[in-house]
């Protein structure tokens, strides 16, 4: 069986890590199964070598991608498509599987009226016509089936992983002293001013404690006291931040699945987490829970791990056997469990 699966987001914040973790795991699995993965010619040499390698360097969301991609997938002789986010080929020559990570931009889409109504009218008609639909959460799941009006046995939950690297013992940040950290983009559903605000209230309590973004540029907060703007950071330099923080932050409005609650768990970090109901899912009794909305109690959260080392103890404790039910390779399992289901009925259509 020959399964292609589109790789060109795999340097992108979020997807690029579920690209990469996905493909790694599969890579991993004994079968018999060939993969074929398109990817940009940048980095193409970071996916694993047993895998047939495609060079491909049409952007993303154009139009030319539908003009080069179907032909592509013709040749490659495939037998299952898979793409890791809400477009698929408008002329499809196999079975396709596509992966849905939320819904969120139906809540908070692109200020351009054009982009917002081209990515929800795709997602709309992709979804109708995928013979499957993964997603990373039970309240994706929920979500996708309740909105998007799919058959419900068709959508299935592939939770993400986590790399083993943030489990391993190693080095901490030694840039900072004493800080909270956020992990992501300044998205609006992340949520971030609310967090600022929060930030700015401990900080008149205790000028001695800082906050540490990481992830977007977040130019507009470099001059709040405090706020350290870290930007992008290599894979190394994120597990020691990790390591370091007194807590991560994560009171997002929506989420998929939470993927930097998760990692620092991982890393055995304390984790605050908003009650969203995916990171509610994902994190369980290994974080504190708060009212993403509550600018107060993001504080009084903040505050209680800042001066509860028992409290720190305990999430420190419980975070790394939480995060364990999350691997790459149960989340490559899963999926391809899912390849092997939409072949095996692609063959037996045409058998019949």
């Amino acid at each position: 069986m020959r399964i292609g699966i589109d790789c060109r987001k795999m340097f992108d914040f979020g997807i690029g890590t579920y690209v990469l973790g996905l493909v790694r795991g599969l890579a991993q699995l004994q079968g018999d199964e060939q993969y074929v993965l398109f990817a940009p010619s940048r980095g193409i040499e970071l996916l694993p070598e047993s895998c047939e390698r495609v060079p491909m360097d049409v952007p993303n969301y154009t139009i030319a991608e539908q003009f080069v991609l179907p032909p592509a997938i013709r040749r490659a002789r495939l037998d299952v498509f898979h793409s890791p986010h809400f477009v698929l080929p408008l002329v499809r020559s196999c079975p396709t599987i596509m992966t849905l990570h939320d819904l969120i931009y139906f809540r908070y889409p692109p200020a351009n009226p054009i982009g917002r109504l081209y990515m929800i009218a795709l997602t709309s008609h992709d979804a109708r016509v995928s013979d499957r639909i993964l997603t990373v959460s039970e309240a994706a799941r929920s979500d996708i089936v309740a909105v998007l009006d799919c058959e419900p046995r068709n959508v299935i939950v592939t939770p993400n992983g986590v790399d083993d690297r943030f489990f391993r013992p190693g080095p901490r940040a030694m840039q900072w002293e004493r800080y909270f950290l956020y992990v992501g983009n300044d998205k609006p559903h992340k949520n971030v001013p609310r967090l600022i605000e929060a930030f700015r209230r401990l900080r008149a309590r205790d000028s001695s404690v800082s906050l540490v973004l990481i992830g977007a540029p977040f130019e507009r907060y470099r001059d709040v006291d405090g706020v350290i703007c870290a930007g992008p950071v290599d894979d190394d330099s994120l597990v020691a931040a990790y390591r370091g923080a007194r807590a991560l932050v994560m009171v997002s409005l929506e989420e998929g699945f939470g993927l930097p609650a998760v990692e620092a768990m991982a890393c055995g970090t304390p984790v605050i987490v908003s009650t969203t109901p995916a990171l509610v899912e994902v994190t369980g009794d290994a974080a504190l829970h708060v009212d993403p909305r509550s600018v107060s109690a993001i504080v009084d959260a903040m505050s209680r791990l800042e001066n509860d080392e028992g409290l720190r103890a305990l999430f420190s404790s419980r975070g790394p056997d939480r995060a364990r039910r999350y691997t790459w390779r149960r989340c490559a399992e899963l999926t391809r469990n899912v390849y092997r289901d939409v072949a095996s009925r692609r063959g037996s259509a045409r058998s019949s």
